[in-house]
C-alpha cells in the first residue's frame, strides 16, 4: 500500500543523531524526508514494449546474469501474476459486453500496443500497477504528444474522442496534487517537438473540466506561437492548470549537475515543475530550508525570536556593517541547509529497509543491467537528492529594509529593529505599514534589490548543487515553496519586510503578496535576474492577472521575453474578483471553478475560508 514506507519508518529504531535533527527541525525552519512520491517511469519503454514486453526484457536480462537469478525470478513472478490478472479482467469486461476493452487487455498479455486505444489502455494499466499495487506514486504521464504520435496516423478520426475519454478517466482518480503530463519541447536535433497531436491533445484538455489533471508546456524559441495562443486562450477561460517551462534552462541546469547532454535533452517533469534527466530517479521533495528563519537567527545570535531557545549558531560577531549581517545570515543558512541534508541522508540510508519498486525499476533499462532495485540498490543512472529554499522574496525584502533603515538612513539601530520584530511590531504599526506598502520590493524590477536575491540563491547553490549524497548521486537546489510556506511561516517570527509573526512566507520565486506594484513586466524581470540554471530542482513564478488584462498577444510576448532573459518557469492565474466572491457565497453555482493552488489545481469551493480570502485579495489587485 502507498502508506507502507511511512508506517515502516515509524517502526524503525532511528539513530540518536537522526532523532535530534528531526526534533530540532520543528523549531529551526528546516526539514528532511524520504521521497518515494515523485517518479517518472520510462514511458517510452512501457509503450514500445508493453506489459508483455517488459516481462520478456526481464527474462532476457535474467539469462544474461545467472548470478542474480533470484532478483530476476522475483520480477518475472510479479509480471506473470500481472498477466494472469489482466486475463481475468478481460474475461470480466467481456461478460459485461465490452469487447473492445477485453480484446485490448488480451493483446496486452501477448504483445506491445499497436493502436491508440491499446496505447492509452496500457498507460492506464501501468499507472494502476505502479501507483496503486506497488505504492510508488506515478507523478507524470510523460510527454504524451511524443509518446502517442506513432499511433496517431492509424485512426485519426477517433483520436479526439479517445483522448477525451482517457483524460476523463485519469481525472476520475482524483489525485489531490493532480496527475500531470508534458507536451512540446525540442527534438535532439533542436527542431520543435510540437506535432499535430499536440494541438489535438490541448484542445481535448481545454474542452473538459479536469480539476485533478494538469500539464507542463515545455517551451523553446521555436515553440509555435499558434500553440501558445491556444493555451493562453484556455487560461483566459479559467483553465489555469498549465505551467510553462524553459527547455533551455532545464537542460542547462541538469548538465551543470554532471548529467550527460543526451540525458538532459530527454528530461522528464514530475509533480508540479521538477525535472530530471533520462535515467534519473527524481527525488525532488526531500529537504527544505526556511530563508526567513535563517535571517531571524542571524539577528538574534542563533536564538528563536519567540522562545529565545538557541537553535542556530550562537555567534558573537559585531554587526556594524550590512555585510557583517549578510555573512551571519549566510552562516545560519549554511547551518540550516547542512542539518536538512544530513537529516535527509539519514532517512535515505534507510531506503533498503523501507521500500522497493519492482514495476518501476523494471522500466529502467540501466536498472535491469545493474540487476537491482531503484531504491534498495540505487541502480538509477542518477540518484540525486533535493533541497528547496522557501521565502526568497520575504528574505530579500527584509534584507533590503534593514540595509536602508539601519545602515543607510540610520533611522534606528539593528538592536532596536530586532526588538521591534521580537514584539511583533508592537507600537509601530505606522512604520510596519510604511515598510510593507511604500518601500521598494523584489518583484518591482529594481536591480539593487534583485541583486540581493541573486546573491542569496548563488551562495546557496554553491553549497548545495553537486554536493555528494550517500546514494551515489548529488544534491540539487530548488526554489519552490508550494504550500509549505504556510507551515514554515507559522513558525517564523516577524520579519523586517513588514510581515507579522506567523504570517505566510512568499510563494515560490515570486514577489511577496502585493509587492509586484510595477506590473507583470517588472515582476518577471526581477525573477529572470536569478541564475535559474543553478536551481535545477525547479524555480517557478506565479502571476495573477485579471481577465481584462490578459490579452493573448501580450501574454505570449511576456512569456517569450521571460525565457529569453533566463527564466525557468511561469504559471499564469487569471482571476476575477466578482466571480470568486459569488462562488464563495454560492458554491453550488461553481462546482468546476478552478484556481491554481501552489503547484496543483484546486476546486475553489473546496478551499478553506483563509485560502479563498487570499485568492479574492489577489484578484483585487
Amino acid at each position: 500500500a502507498p502508506r507502507v514506507p511511512g508506517m515502516r519508518l515509524r517502526q524503525l529504531e532511528l539513530s540518536s543523531e537522526l532523532r535530534r535533527l528531526e526534533a530540532d527541525s520543528k523549531f529551526m525552519g528546516y526539514s528532511g524526508a524520504c521521497d518515494f512520491g515523485h517518479t517518472s517511469p520510462d514511458w517510452e519503454a512501457v509503450l514500445s514494449l508493453g506489459i508483455f514486453g517488459l516481462r520478456e526484457r526481464v527474462v532476457e536480462q535474467g539469462r544474461r546474469q545467472p548470478e542474480r537469478a533470484a532478483y530476476f525470478d522475483l520480477l518475472t513472478e510479479i509480471y506473470d501474476a500481472t498477466l494472469i490478472f489482466l486475463r481475468r479482467v478481460s474475461d470480466t469486461v467481456r461478460a459485461l459486453g465490452k469487447d473492445e476493452m477485453a480484446d485490448s487487455l488480451v493483446a496486452m498479455t501477448r504483445r506491445a500496443p499497436e493502436t491508440m486505444y491499446e496505447a492509452l489502455q496500457t498507460i492506464l494499466i501501468y499507472y494502476m500497477l505502479q501507483h496503486h499495487l506497488e505504492g510508488t506514486n506515478v507523478r507524470t504521464l510523460g510527454r504524451l504528444d511524443a509518446l502517442l504520435y506513432p499511433y496517431y496516423s492509424k485512426e485519426k478520426e477517433k483520436i479526439p474522442a479517445l483522448l477525451q475519454d482517457f483524460l476523463r478517466e485519469i481525472d476520475s482518480y482524483r489525485i489531490r496534487a493532480n496527475i500531470p503530463f508534458a507536451i512540446g519541447g525540442r527534438l535532439p536535433s533542436g527542431e520543435s517537438a510540437v506535432n499535430e497531436l499536440t494541438f489535438i491533445l490541448v484542445r481535448a484538455y481545454l474542452s473538459l473540466d479536469l480539476p485533478y489533471t494538469k500539464f507542463h508546456l515545455l517551451t523553446a524559441e521555436n515553440t509555435p506561437s499558434e500553440l501558445l495562443a491556444l493555451v493562453f486562450e484556455g487560461i483566459r477561460q479559467g483553465k489555469n492548470s498549465v505551467v510553462f517551462l524553459s527547455d533551455e534552462k532545464i537542460e542547462q541546469g541538469l548538465e551543470r549537475l554532471g548529467e550527460a547532454h543526451e540525458d538532459a535533452m530527454r528530461y522528464h517533469v514530475v509533480g508540479c515543475y521538477e525535472c530530471g534527466g533520462y535515467g534519473e530517479l527524481t527525488c525532488s521533495c526531500n529537504a527544505r530550508v526556511n530563508l526567513v528563519k535563517a535571517l531571524e537567527l542571524a539577528l538574534c545570535r542563533g536564538r528563536d525570536m519567540e522562545s529565545d531557545r538557541l537553535l542556530g549558531i550562537a555567534h558573537t560577531r559585531t554587526l556594524h556593517r550590512f555585510d557583517d549581517l549578510l555573512e551571519a545570515f549566510f552562516d545560519e543558512l549554511r547551518n540550516q541547509a547542512d542539518a536538512a541534508m544530513t537529516l535527509t541522508e539519514g532517512y535515505e540510508a534507510l531506503y533498503p529497509r523501507l521500500h522497493s519498486a519492482p514495476y518501476f525499476s523494471s522500466t529502467y533499462e540501466k536498472t535491469l543491467e545493474r540487476a537491482g532495485d531503484l531504491y534498495t540498490d540505487c541502480t538509477a543512472t542518477y540518484n540525486n537528492s533535493s533541497l528547496n529554499a522557501l521565502g526568497l522574496a520575504s528574505v530579500t525584502d527584509s534584507l533590503y529594509t534593514i540595509r536602508r533603515l539601519v545602515f543607510d538612513e540610520r533611522k534606528m539601530t539593528l538592536r532596536e529593529l530586532t526588538d521591534l520584530l521580537r514584539s511583533d511590531w508592537e507600537g509601530a504599526e505606522a512604520l510596519r505599514l510604511q515598510i510593507r506598502h511604500r518601500y521598494p520590493k523584489y518583484g518591482m524590477g529594481i536591480p539593487e534589490i534583485d541583486q540581493l536575491a541573486r546573491l542569496i540563491t548563488d551562495r546557496l547553490a554553491e553549497q548545495v548543487n553537486g554536493r555528494k549524497n550517500q546514494r551515489g548521486g548529488v544534491w540539487r537546489l530548488g526554489l519552490f515553496s508550494i504550500n509549505w510556506r504556510h507551515e514554515f511561516g507559522a513558525g517564523t517570527g516577524a520579519s523586517a519586510d513588514g510581515r507579522r509573526r506567523g504570517e505566510t512566507l512568499s510563494q515560490n520565486t515570486g514577489a511577496t503578496f502585493g509587492a509586484d506594484r510595477n506590473g507583470i513586466t517588472a515582476h518577471l524581470a526581477s525573477v529572470a535576474s536569478l541564475d535559474s540554471a543553478s536551481t535545477p530542482n525547479g524555480a517557478i513564478v506565479d502571476l495573477d492577472l485579471h481577465k481584462s488584462a490578459a490579452e493573448v498577444p501580450a501574454l505570449i510576448a511576456t512569456l517569450r521575453t521571460f525565457f529569453l532573459r533566463g527564466g525557468f518557469g511561469v504559471h499564469y492565474n487569471v482571476l476575477d474578483k466578482s466571480t470568486l466572491l459569488d462562488a464563495r457565497e454560492h458554491p453550488e453555482r461553481y462546482p468546476t471553478l478552478q484556481v491554481r493552488l501552489c503547484g496543483w489545481n484546486a476546486l475553489f469551493a473546496k478551499l478553506s475560508e483563509k485560502e479563498q480570502d487570499e485568492f479574492i485579495a489577489r484578484a483585487e489587485r
